[in-house]
């Protein structure tokens, strides 16, 4: 595994999905939310663009708690 890069939107899109988050809105971003089993509710957001950056993609992950190998 080499350094993180920045990521095409619909890759990022799919992994959100592969991981259970639904699309609950678009409009500056694309919304997403995931209920665990506890209750509790994940919310993160995909930018609309090409491209997700390195630092977008680090938010991310430390909202959904997907694993960062899923972002090579």
């Amino acid at each position: 595994m080499g350094r993180l890069k920045p990521l095409d939107t619909g890759k990022v899109i799919r992994i959100l999905e592969n991981y259970g988050f639904k699309k609950v809105r678009s409009r500056k971003h694309t919304t997403f939310k995931k209920t665990l089993s506890s209750g509790e509710v994940l919310t993160t957001w995909v930018p609309h663009g090409n491209t997700v950056t390195v630092f977008v993609l680090k938010y991310i992950m430390k909202q959904t708690r997907i694993p960062k190998e899923e972002f090579y």
